[in-house]
């Protein structure tokens, strides 16, 4: 998934020459080129020009790699929320912080579908999938939460959470599979998916 702007305008997470960063364009071009299955924590170190230990200091393993900054991302897209006005109604509020939460810039249009596909279709980038979804729900839902006086884990805040990440995916599926979908392309249906919403 993609990016919320930071205050000073920038994406989260992509600070200019950061090593988190670059070691994350190094693997996604590494895999692009041998697979995920094929490249090895080695190998990214290697062409990141530093050690495996410097590696694991930024990242826990290669699905995490795969990931980027994801959690810088969240924090963002809590920002974004808790900015929205209450006059917005609640499902235009989650269709533009999903529009917003998945902007990148358009240069990287190409490297993001490719980061979804893996995401989408490697098992062990599946696995790892779980906590990451988690912690993007619980933001969700304490947003809902807040608007409507209960809890995040309350059925509504909870169902609408679960709801929304299944749109993002099924966005995301159809968007990877559409040969030169553009940004524009991955937000109308992203729109399109929180219809369903209440």
């Amino acid at each position: 998934m993609g990016t919320t702007q930071a205050p000073d305008g920038r994406p989260p997470g992509r600070r200019p020459s950061t090593t988190r960063a670059s070691i994350v364009d190094v693997a996604l071009d590494l895999f692009a080129r041998q697979g995920y299955e094929g490249t090895s924590v080695d190998q990214i170190a290697d062409a990141a020009h530093i050690s495996r230990r410097t590696l694991f200091r930024y990242f826990p393993g290669k699905a995490a790699i795969a990931w980027g900054e994801f959690d810088d991302q969240i924090d963002a897209m809590r920002v974004y929320l808790a900015g929205i006005g209450e006059q917005t109604p609640l499902r235009d509020a989650l269709a533009d912080a999903l529009a917003a939460f998945n902007t990148f810039p358009a240069d990287e249009t190409e490297v993001h579908r490719l980061r979804m596909r893996l995401l989408l279709n490697v098992d062990e980038l599946q696995a790892h999938s779980t906590l990451m979804y988690a912690d993007w729900r619980r933001a969700v839902a304490g947003f809902v939460a807040a608007r409507r006086g209960e809890i995040a884990d309350d059925l509504i805040p909870s169902a609408t959470a679960h709801a929304a990440l299944g749109i993002a995916l099924s966005a995301y599926r159809l968007w990877v599979k559409e040969p030169g979908a553009d940004q524009e392309r991955l937000h109308e249906l992203l729109r399109q998916g929180t219809q369903i919403l209440a």
